[in-house]
């Protein structure tokens, strides 16, 4: 029976193999990696790489240290220093692949009430506006970080420029923390699964009845 277990976990794995790999990761998506932003925050010019992975954009962001409560870890970036900046990342994507972005958002909360606007790209198209409403309970120890999502289909060639800009032009802008992507499954590629993990069982189940009937 062992044999057919292990002809069975074969066809599985070459079948969902048969679709291209799409994987792709975000390189330092909680900005927990760079230069120390001490126990408050630190500023950032246009250009800078100072947070690992990722490059500054705009007019600037503040680097969240010990200033407010990260999602995830100890330090998040406000996507406005004094004007509407941003950052962005060049991720390894496949053409024609539809992807899944994952990230946190909140808001400064500095700025008083009201909205906080943060707008996702790809490659300077698609974009995304993602609204975070600053509470009268959103303070620097309960910034309410809600998790949100962006999908976007990679273009031509094996590289997607993935960007998060604030929309807001002034010092109190979105926060970001938390970025993940994942690549999303075609139908087809489901297709495949299913039908080797059915071939699977089809084969276990063979072999279980020519085992009864040898004990018969």
């Amino acid at each position: 029976m062992r044999r057919y277990l292990i002809a069975a976990a074969m066809a599985a794995a070459g079948l969902a193999a048969a679709a291209p790999a799409s994987a792709a990761s975000i390189t330092n998506g909680s900005f927990e990696v760079g230069t120390n932003p001490g126990a408050t925050f630190s500023t950032l010019a246009a250009g800078s790489g100072a947070i690992t992975g990722w490059t500054v954009g705009g007019a600037g962001v503040d680097y969240i240290g010990g200033y407010w409560t990260a999602s995830d870890g100890v330090r998040s970036v406000d996507l406005s220093a004094l004007s509407a900046g941003g950052v962005s990342q060049n991720i390894t994507t496949v053409a024609g692949q539809k992807y899944k972005v994952t990230f946190d958002i909140a808001g400064n909360p500095d700025g008083g009430l009201g909205n906080r606007i943060m707008v996702i790209t790809t490659n300077g198209f698609n974009p995304q506006i993602n609204n975070f409403a600053v509470g009268a309970a959103n303070t620097h120890l309960n910034m309410g970080w809600e998790s949100r999502s962006y999908t976007f289909i990679a273009g031509p060639g094996s590289v997607t420029n993935l960007a998060f800009a604030s929309a807001e032009y002034n010092p109190y802008g979105p926060a970001l923390d938390n970025v993940g992507i994942s690549a999303v499954p075609e139908p087809t590629t489901w297709a495949l699964m299913i039908l080797g993990f059915g071939a699977a069982g089809g084969m276990i189940r063979v072999s279980r009845r020519r085992h009864a009937l040898l004990l018969a």
